[in-house]
């Protein structure tokens, strides 16, 4: 298979071995190589050195206003619990309730300037009011609604995963490198991987994000935007236990298969790689523009 045909590499087999040779060429065709320890945990991953496609991406990346932060991360995270919606559709309570969420995110934000000046004029201080009551003055906030779509999506769907595989989870526990957690977090690292080839692509510093907090080693903004995503991993790994507990090997094999997806993109059909690209493209253009443009986000159907 040529190389520039390739966009990630997942290595988990420990007697690999690479030339030089072969890691330079994949840095100049963008090629990411995940490499996962013996539990089948990813822990390294090469990134081409920086170089911006686009000096001037580069410069509104450090000049973004907390006001267009905010609006895009509305964006992704309505987005994001649609997606959830979608994965839950056969309980038709649950996916009502997640479609609400998604609703009230979307219009939190069109409310946003017409209340902004009210608010600040009548609202008491945050300091003299109940934890709820503090709760309750921003619960249409992408935090608020992330977080309560979460905790009714995950309600609904891990103990299903759970029984399928024969595990006794009942919450999400990223980072717990095992059972139901452990695949999801494998999933969401092959994605996480597609977005950062993509981010690199069009000449992004990953480690500057919009929501996530920057940490040593983190790209915060890979991070941001692979949020709405995750639920194409979530599905996957629905469908893959369907028959029963299969081995973590099993899924490490089958679950890149997730970027070949075939998402609707207007009449056309197009892979979940090629959408991701399109997605940070859109995200690019919103950048530059220093507007809240509608980005173009891949939805589960």
């Amino acid at each position: 298979m040529p190389l520039a045909d390739v966009a990630v590499i997942v290595s988990a087999a420990p007697d690999l071995l690479i030339t030089a040779g072969a890691l330079r060429r994949m840095a100049e065709l963008q090629v990411l190589l995940l490499i996962c320890n013996e539990k089948f945990e990813p822990c390294a991953l090469t990134l081409p050195y920086h170089r911006a496609t686009n000096t001037e991406v580069l410069r509104r990346q450090l000049e973004w206003t907390s006001e267009w932060k905010c609006a895009i991360w509305r964006q992704i995270i309505t987005a994001k619990v649609r997606n959830q919606a979608a994965n839950l559709v056969h309980l038709r309570r649950a996916h009502s309730v997640l479609m609400e969420i998604a609703g009230r995110c979307a219009e939190g934000g069109r409310d946003h300037r017409e209340t902004k000046a009210a608010t600040r004029q009548s609202a008491p201080s945050l300091a003299s009011i109940t934890p709820s009551r503090r709760a309750g003055l921003h619960a249409d906030t992408p935090e608020a609604c992330e977080s309560r779509a979460a905790r009714y999506y995950w309600k609904h769907l891990l103990p299903r995963l759970s029984a399928r595989q024969q595990t006794q989870e009942t919450t999400r526990n990223p980072g717990t490198r095992a059972g139901v957690n452990g695949m999801l977090d494998y999933g969401y690292a092959i994605l996480r991987t597609a977005v950062l080839r993509s981010l690199a692509a069009h000449g992004f510093i990953a480690a500057i994000g919009i929501a996530h907090a920057p940490k040593a080693g983190s790209f915060a903004l890979a991070d941001d935007l692979v949020e709405p995503l995750r639920p194409f991993v979530d599905r996957e790994l629905r469908l893959f236990l369907q028959c029963g507990p299969r081995p973590m090997e099993d899924w490490i094999r089958h679950v890149v298969k997730v970027l070949t997806l075939e998402v609707s993109h207007g009449r056309a059909k197009v892979r979940l790689l090629g959408y991701i690209d399109l997605y940070v493209r859109s995200f690019a253009a919103a950048a530059l523009a220093r507007a809240n443009l509608p980005l173009k986000i891949p939805i589960l159907t």
